[in-house]
């Protein structure tokens, strides 16, 4: 008598659309992260190697920073920590960012997650430098497009 469970849950989730791999939306616990977010004046990229499962990643950092303090400069995309600061001008901003950067790379070593150094892009001044797309959504969310998703692995073995 399985048979009615699996089919229902196969029309739930046929039913629930699904994003492609390289969006997702940020959505923080506190607004003001995903303003800062926005209004971001320095990124720095960093991605994980391959096989690190994005849970991983996740709890990594969770574990090693507050949750809250996290999402206010920190954005986990798959196997990808979008870094971001807004708050403070010239060089306070990036002493803060390198900060920032120091943290997230302190918990990724604690929890033993190597980085793909290929695909990081460091103090980028604006988000598509730093490979993302970012759209307003409603109070508090922000639509995130990874634009150096995995595709592009395919574009280094094209002939010239």
């Amino acid at each position: 008598m399985s048979v009615p469970d699996s089919t229902s849950k196969v029309a739930s989730s046929a039913t629930t659309p699904a994003l492609p791999d390289n969006v997702c939306i940020f959505s923080p616990a506190d607004p003001n992260a995903a303003s800062a977010l926005l209004n971001g004046r320095i990124f720095t990229r960093l991605s994980a190697s391959i096989q690190t499962e994005p849970s991983k990643l996740s709890a990594a950092l969770r574990n090693s920073l507050q949750p809250e303090a996290c999402e206010s400069f920190c954005l986990i995309h798959r196997n990808t920590i979008l870094i971001f600061d807004s708050n403070d001008d010239g060089e306070e901003l990036q002493n803060l960012h390198h900060e920032h950067f120091r943290l997230v790379c302190l918990a990724l070593k604690d929890a033993d997650i190597g980085l793909d150094v290929s695909r990081c892009i460091l103090d980028a001044p604006n988000v598509l430098q730093a490979g993302f797309q970012l759209d307003k959504m409603s109070r508090g969310s922000v639509l995130v497009i990874d634009l150096m998703g995995e595709e592009n692995d395919d574009d280094s073995d094209s002939d010239d």
